[in-house]
């Protein structure tokens, strides 16, 4: 009776523990219990097989065949035992080398076509590694989007692990229940977030190629618009010109002059539309050795020489070590900002005033034209684009006393 009592006092807690648990914990320990009993099995009929067989095969040769039956039973016991569990493994979907599993984690996503395909398989194959009822791994992308990959069912509560690479964080994995070895769950995240890094940098290639792509066709649509609203009326209201004074050559020779005059007024403005769609391709002044001559607050001067509203330039703090990116793109948005005055704002003067901060860099436009027509609008939206592209803002406001402002900023990395 007392052994009884040992016995449920001893038994009784483990008892209780496995009735309490879900199916699903069951079928693991189900499948736990099976492989061990199986490997001990195949271990015990083995090695009893080679000792006994040793013990019949060696009694008629020698008086010492139990010593080296036993002897052999012991040295083939630790291999055969490996083989076993490694064979029995296999057979139940099961590893316990962390090792192995991290390994075969490592072939799976090697073996996938693409970054998005290997998250997909490393998140299955971390499941059967962790045998895990669920795991999700979620990565985030540039622009506050996210992708996530699920292989099995969550549940309410799953454990979180953060997936950093070299410091950053690139997502969050996800396992359903508590994890089985939390050692091998961090090796797993490691190994999971070098595939979320490559899932990021596959998503920003291919947003630069699509904005790339859109930038080209932006770029292609402003020339052929610039081509066919400005540079064409212009040629052809010269070509009428010519003719006129050609034919009050014969008729009217008096007239002839006025005419030369507007004729030589009508290319210089044509010589000025075309030197504006050059610049628009690549500015000159910011091109090879005219950088170490003019730099940006040269390059902006420039742009007052040019028949049309007054402009002046106000430049505040050295504008002398920018980087290369910033000099382009401030230069363009003052360029088209400009040629916007220019053409559509009636304006009479205009100020661009650059202001170098610590950390950024200030730029400004503003005329004393009529506002902000429908015909800018897409040229706004141009300027805002590469401001963007550099990480900073671009915004148009009308100012008090009428005309427009366009003010951008764009950061600036100190010592770069």
């Amino acid at each position: 009776m007392n052994v009884k009592l040992v016995l449920l006092r001893v038994a009784g807690p483990l008892l209780v523990r496995v009735a309490v648990l879900s199916g699903v914990r069951r079928r693991r320990l189900a499948l736990v219990l099976a492989n061990r009993a199986l490997v001990h099995l195949a271990l015990t009929a083995v090695v009893g097989a080679a000792y006994f067989g040793i013990i019949a095969l060696g009694r008629p040769l020698t008086s010492s065949s139990d010593l080296v039956a036993a002897l052999v039973a012991g040295v083939l016991f630790h291999p055969v035992r490996v083989r076993l569990q490694g064979a029995a493994d296999r057979l139940f979907g099961m590893e316990h080398d962390p090792y192995r599993l991290a390994d075969r984690v490592n072939r799976r996503v090697q073996e996938a076509p693409g970054p998005a395909e290997a998250l997909a398989s490393a998140a299955a194959a971390v499941r059967r590694a962790l045998r895990a009822p669920g795991v999700a791994v979620e990565v985030v992308l540039p622009g506050g989007r996210s992708r996530t990959v699920a292989d099995g069912e969550l549940g309410d509560s799953p454990a979180v692990v953060r997936l950093e690479w070299q410091g950053r964080s690139m997502g969050w994995l996800m396992v359903a229940g508590e994890p089985r070895d939390p050692a091998l769950l961090d090796m797993l995240a490691r190994q999971l977030a070098e595939v979320a890094h490559a899932v990021r940098l596959s998503a920003d290639l291919r947003r630069s190629r699509e904005r790339m792509l859109l930038t080209r066709e932006e770029e292609r649509h402003k020339l052929r618009r610039d081509l066919y609203d400005g540079l064409g009326p212009t040629l052809a209201e010269l070509a009428l010109s010519v003719d006129e004074a050609r034919l009050s050559l014969a008729g009217a020779p008096e007239e002839v002059g006025p005419l030369l005059t507007r004729i030589r007024r009508q290319t210089t403005e044509a010589v000025v539309n075309v030197r504006e769609l050059v610049y628009g391709l690549r500015p000159p002044a910011l091109d090879g050795t005219d950088l170490g001559e003019l730099g940006l607050e040269g390059a902006l001067r420039t742009l007052a020489d040019v028949p049309g509203p007054r402009v002046a330039v106000a430049v505040s703090g050295s504008l002398a070590d920018l980087p290369a990116a910033v000099e382009v793109a401030a230069y363009r948005i003052a360029h088209e900002a400009v040629v916007n005055v220019r053409r559509h704002a009636r304006a009479t003067t205009a100020l661009i005033r650059v202001e170098r901060r610590p950390g950024g860099l200030r730029l400004s436009v503003a005329d004393d034209g009529i506002g902000l027509p429908e015909q800018r609008r897409q040229g706004a939206a141009r300027m805002r684009r590469r401001a963007e592209e550099l990480g900073g803002s671009c915004e148009h406001a009308a100012r008090p006393g009428g005309g427009t402002e366009v003010l951008v900023n764009l950061p600036l990395r100190e010592g770069a």
